[in-house]
This record gives structure tokens, sequence and C-alpha cells, in this order.
């Protein structure tokens, strides 16, 4: 018996980020669901908290367990429906992300950028991604960017920054019995190797290094990427 594949996008994306996954997960004939969460990708309203994101995406999805996938912000959501409804995911894939809280100085700087998109749009994101990512990885972000709302920004920064450390969720009996992999861009300077490394101890789950990929590992390597994913998934 096969499950739907949730694929949880990241910050400040949508969900066609996943575009290349969807593709091949249909392929291989699964059912992927891939939502845009609020305020990005034309989803109305903001992520009010990562929990009440988290409750709202669990009430919207099919009855029934599911394979749960989170990259980065995608990551940090995916934690969240795990402590809610360990029962419900079946098998759980990291991506770029880590079970770690923001340190202050994080966390006082997604504040800052809040205030900035409130007040002067989002258009510095767009910014920031050209200087950070690759020229084919940034041409392909960069209309999804477009799609945020100020309101979606902010509201996403203010949630990641809210969010707990998630590790005692990962060493709790029900979610270390869940097949995990841990997947992470070689060149990942956000949430680097080692962070990747801790979330597949926790869970005593498996490690997977995507060779000359940053933290948009999906996008830098999409094959590589995919691969690893569908190699998983059928296990």
């Amino acid at each position: 018996m096969t499950h739907p594949v949730v694929l949880l996008h990241a910050y400040p994306l949508a969900a066609p980020m996943w575009d290349d996954q969807i593709r091949a997960l249909r392929a291989a004939g699964r059912t992927p669901i891939a939502p845009n969460l609020p305020g990005f990708g034309g989803a109305p309203g903001a992520i009010q908290s990562l929990p009440v994101t988290a409750a709202t995406l669990l009430n919207d999805l099919p009855d029934g367990p599911f394979d749960l996938v989170g990259l980065s912000m995608g990551g940090y959501l995916a934690l969240e429906v795990l402590h809610q409804a360990p029962g419900r995911v079946h098998r759980l894939v990291l991506a770029d992300t880590t079970a770690r809280a923001d340190t202050d100085e994080r966390r006082a700087t997604r504040h800052a950028q809040a205030e900035r998109a409130l007040h002067e749009g989002t258009t510095f994101l767009q910014d920031t991604a050209r200087d950070e990512q690759r020229p084919g990885t940034y041409a392909r972000t960069r209309p999804l960017i477009a799609t945020a709302t100020p309101e979606g920004v902010a509201g996403a920064l203010r949630a990641m920054a809210a969010r707990p450390d998630h590790r005692p969720t990962l060493t709790a009996r029900s979610a270390t019995e869940k097949p995990t992999l841990a997947l992470v861009g070689a060149n990942d300077p956000i949430t680097p190797p080692d962070l990747a490394q801790e979330l597949a101890d926790l869970t005593y789950g498996r490690l997977h290094v995507i060779p000359d990929a940053g933290h948009l590992a999906n996008l830098d390597q999409p094959a590589a990427f995919t691969a690893a994913l569908l190699d998983f998934l059928r296990e």
C-alpha cells in the first residue's frame, strides 16, 4: 500500500519548488500533495504560528497516513505535524533543516526582517536570494518569491522565530519508530550537514548528503535529490 506524499515548501518560496519531485512521484505511481502555505504562492492569509498551520494542514489532508517531506521552513512545519499527529506520519524526510530552535541572534534577525517586509515590501528578498543562490536556482525561485505577500513573509518569519526545540519530539518513541531520512546539500551554509547528521542520530535514521548542493538541495541538484527521495520511499 502506498500513501500520499506531502511536500512542504521552503521560505519564502511556494509549492512549485517541488515540480521536479512531483513529476517523478507521479511517474512512480505516487500521489504528491504540495500545498502553498498561507501568504505564499497565492494562498491567502499568513502563518499565525507553526502549531496552528500544522493543525490546519492535518485537517485539510485526506484521512489516513502519509509520507511527509519538508525542506527548510517546510521541515520546521513537518516537525510540528509529527509532534501533533505522530500516528499519521508513515515516513519522514527532513531536508536542509534542523530540529533546533533559533538562537537569540537569529530570532532578532527574523523579527527585523518581518518589520522590513511590512514597511518596504518583499523586493529585498529577491536581492538576497540572487546573492545567495546559484543562477539556475535563482531563476526558478525568483518568480516564486514574487508571489509572497508582505504579511505572509512577516508571519512566516515570526512563526519560525517562535518555534520550539523539537529534538525531544524526535527522541520520542513514536518518532524514532518511523523510517526517517535526513537530506542535506553538502554546501548548505544555513543548516549544514552536521545538523542533518544530528537529525539522523536523533531518529535512528539515515543521512544522505547531496554533493555540490546548497540550502535548496532539491533545486541545486534536482536529479540527485529526487533519486534519494524515491529510493527512500520505495523501501
